[in-house]
């Protein structure tokens, strides 16, 4: 039977979350509409020995595929190459889904409406509660953009200026990936955003379903958007910075896309910008720190002026407004904020 939907769970030494994982996948109704790839990406924990225990009770369904280590966007390359099912998803190892909603995405997919299907997701904040369902939630967005109908098949075109999806919300038609080469980054973080833009020139068509679908975890040690990891790993930033740009040059030109999806894309890639300053100002203050900031920002404004003007971050404009002479309280702000 032709499956409806590939979910990839990237998986890397995550014994401590993945049954949960796997578990919220385990719908009787749906084992033979879904696959599940748990992509082992060189685990040296228990991560294997779990993954083929659902493999050995529904092998219709899961499937375990080992590989050297190479990060969050080689084990997406992965599940992209192995994919049967007419439609992509990613699910974190350490995230999961909310059952009832997982159903009404899946009865959605049956119907094959579109590109894109987006659904809601929940942050979910670990604070060491002994079960997931004790965990805190909230939603980033209660709706995807105000006035959507649910089940209505919309041109990306026609919502795009209304529109930010991220990861969670997205499931995707596999053959879109697949066709077009579409590949993340590897041995490397922050990979999410080139999985969210690479695919947006070939997306014709988007539905929304009601519902948070996606439980993303929140809190937990060592988890790479925290302040200190995002220090750390800066560099993955600038490089993952870098991927973006350079693909935001080919379209229109390499890259066929319309003038609303390039406008979305460079809406993201402003995010992205944005988040970097933030990294720049968590630093301690600096004439150095300074200047590399006002150097990055003048090369945006410079180079991608339709990047630099998508920002909707009040503090990144407010640093504008002033030509940088509140770089030093803006600064202290930041590092308060993430101490």
């Amino acid at each position: 039977m032709e499956k409806i939907l590939t979910i990839v769970v990237p998986s890397y030494n995550a014994e401590k979350y993945l049954q949960d994982n796997l578990d919220s996948f385990c719908i009787e109704e749906l084992l033979s509409d879904i696959e599940v790839l748990i992509i082992n990406d060189g685990s040296t924990d228990r991560t294997v020995h779990i993954a083929e225990s659902y493999v050995q009770t529904y092998p219709d369904t899961y499937k375990v595929i080992n590989k050297e280590n190479g990060g969050h966007g080689s084990g997406i390359n992965c599940g992209i190459q192995h994919a049967s099912g007419i439609y992509f998803k990613v699910v974190d190892a350490d995230d999961w889904v909310d059952p009832d909603a997982f159903r009404r995405l899946v009865d959605a997919l049956r119907q094959k409406p579109a590109d894109v299907v987006y659904s809601g997701f929940l942050w979910a904040y670990d604070e060491g509660q002994e079960k997931k369902e004790q965990y805190a939630t909230k939603a980033e967005m209660a709706v995807p953009f105000e006035g959507v109908v649910y089940g209505k098949v919309y041109e990306f075109d026609e919502v795009a200026p209304s529109l930010y999806m991220k990861m969670h919300n997205m499931t995707i038609r596999t053959e879109i990936l697949r066709q077009n080469g579409i590949r993340m980054d590897e041995k490397c973080f922050y990979v999410d955003t080139e999985y969210i833009t690479y695919p947006i020139p070939y997306v014709q068509t988007i539905c929304f379903v009601e519902g948070h679908v996606y439980r993303y975890r929140i809190g937990r040690q060592g988890q790479s958007v925290g302040m200190e990891k995002m220090q750390q790993y800066e560099n993955h930033y600038d490089r993952v910075m870098a991927s973006l740009l350079n693909f935001y040059e080919k379209l229109g030109n390499e890259i066929p896309c319309t003038a609303p999806r390039k406008r979305y894309i460079a809406g993201i890639i402003a995010r992205v910008a944005a988040g970097k300053i933030k990294i720049m100002l968590s630093f301690p203050g600096s004439s150095q720190k300074k200047k590399e900031l006002r150097m990055f920002d003048e090369h945006l404004r410079t180079h991608y002026p339709e990047v630099y003007y998508g920002n909707i971050n009040k503090a990144i404009t407010l640093l504008r407004k002033s030509r940088y002479w509140l770089y030093g309280p803006v600064s202290g702000l930041v590092r308060r904020k993430y101490r």
